[in-house]
């Protein structure tokens, strides 16, 4: 049952203040409130300042100084102060069926895979400039990219979002086994020890040649250069840069001469990608 079938969410607050999602479509009951403050400023964030019954009348949110039971009618259409999660879904759904978007019917998986890479490049970039405003939008992006993938997968029969979030929350758990098994983790390299080892023992990786042909091969050529230097460091292959490096500007083959100087960079514990960056931003701003 989702929350699409119900009539009214009764809920209390302990229940409520814990709820990561709340599909404001559905009408809202709250009971047992002993914090109002705290869930106040929690149906503000969801619902913008509307009206509400509180202990039996009406009110605006913000005018409320207290109360110990609230109810927040459904915002079923599409016209919302807020959105959150759940309103993505739908509205995407509300695209893609008979009678909406052509563009967005007539996609596939294939048709907006570049978008995939455009959109988590253009999120990186926001990154890389710390420029807030544009995160929350290239985020959302990146975020409307696994809604239509799911979507598209959803009318043709082969998963949906729920899927999608199972075999997430799944991976998260197994492979944290120090927060929800018997390990332990002090520090950040102890955590992502057991992560690769929970990983390895997922996907049965025997090798280190196992472990590196599920690398994705479109990944850019530094990339796959620095993953696959720094999965064989972890697995103790020995592989000395700096003789590669002699030997490949000796022989002139700048390619091995790249992956040379990627394997060093990883020996750093630098990311080739974010250096070779860096360096050519620095000499196009010299121009």
């Amino acid at each position: 049952m989702s929350f699409s079938d119900i009539n009214v969410l009764y809920v209390d607050q302990g229940t409520f203040s814990d709820m990561p999602i709340v599909d404001t479509s559905v009408r809202l009951h709250i009971t047992a409130i002993n914090d109002f403050a705290a869930v106040k400023s929690k149906l503000i964030k969801l619902y913008g300042d509307v009206a509400v019954t509180a202990d039996g009348k009406t009110a605006k949110l913000a005018e409320l100084e207290t109360a110990t039971e609230i109810a927040v009618d459904s915002q079923a259409d599409f016209a919302k102060n807020r959105y959150n999660a759940a309103d993505a879904l739908r509205v995407t759904a509300r695209l893609t069926q008979d009678d909406g978007c052509p563009w967005d019917k007539a996609q596939t998986h294939e048709s907006i895979r570049i978008n995939m890479i455009e959109e988590a490049y253009e999120a990186v970039d926001a990154i890389d400039k710390k420029d807030v405003l544009n995160m929350r939008e290239e985020f959302g992006d990146v975020f409307l990219q696994s809604i239509l993938q799911s979507d598209i997968a959803r009318r043709a029969g082969e998963f949906d979002f729920d899927d999608v979030c199972d075999e997430l929350c799944k991976k998260l758990i197994g492979r944290h086994t120090f927060i929800f098994g018997n390990d332990n983790a002090s520090d950040p390299d102890e955590a992502l020890g057991l992560w690769e080892k929970a990983k390895g023992i997922e996907k049965n990786y025997d090798t280190p040649k196992t472990q590196l042909s599920k690398l994705p091969e479109n990944f850019p050529a530094l990339l796959y250069s620095q993953k696959t230097h720094k999965k064989l460091k972890k697995a103790g292959v020995a592989f000395d840069a700096h003789a590669a490096l002699d030997t490949a500007l000796e022989d002139k083959d700048y390619a091995a001469a790249i992956d040379a100087l990627t394997a060093l960079l990883v020996e750093q514990g630098k990311d080739a990608e974010v250096e070779l960056n860096k360096l050519v931003k620095a000499k196009i701003e010299k121009l």
